[in-house]
């Protein structure tokens, strides 16, 4: 019997109970520094020895705003400020339901250099030799264009009112 396939790309199977499966949050950094893009050369995984975006995954206990600004620090030893999100995705695949974040950042200071254990290096790169360049991971050269004026979700100054029952350890609204 052959397999349906949803508009989104999603096998049409109970083969999958996205339910059950272990979610994932990760954060990517998009910190451009006059006309050059922040990227890391990666020591494992799909990216391994291209340029692509700092990157990382949420720890416990940690905001989405504090590990991408983690991430970039120890990665490429640069200060940033996270601000807006650009971009979101979303890959559902046997092993996770994962979910990206790009941020746009602010540098804050610092010059680049690689943690050497998960990047083996780290460095400002012209954006328009990003966009073209084979040294470039795919996502990379596919996100340049479409983030370079992005506008972005704003965080929002909203806090919800004291509930005596949960006291979160972050509460953060995007609009």
């Amino acid at each position: 019997m052959d397999k349906a396939i949803s508009p989104y790309g999603l096998e049409d199977s109970m083969a999958v109970n996205v339910v059950t499966l272990p979610i994932t949050v990760g954060v990517g950094a998009f910190l451009v520094r006059e006309d050059t893009l922040l990227v890391v050369r990666k020591t494992y995984g799909p990216s391994k020895g291209l340029w692509t975006i700092p990157t990382g995954y949420v720890e416990p206990w940690e905001s989405i705003v504090q590990t991408v600004e983690r991430e970039v620090k120890e990665e490429t030893n640069i200060v940033g400020r996270a601000r807006k999100i650009l971009a979101v995705r979303n890959r559902v695949t046997e092993a996770a339901n994962d979910t990206f974040l790009i941020f746009s950042m602010d540098y804050v200071g610092g010059e680049p250099r690689p943690d050497g254990v998960e990047v083996s290096e780290a460095a400002f790169v012209p954006l328009d030799e990003l966009r073209a360049s084979k040294d470039s991971a795919p996502f990379t050269r596919a996100i340049i264009p479409k983030l370079a004026r992005k506008s972005g979700l704003r965080l929002d100054g909203y806090a919800p009112p004291p509930d005596p029952t949960a006291t979160p350890l972050a509460y953060l609204l995007y609009l």
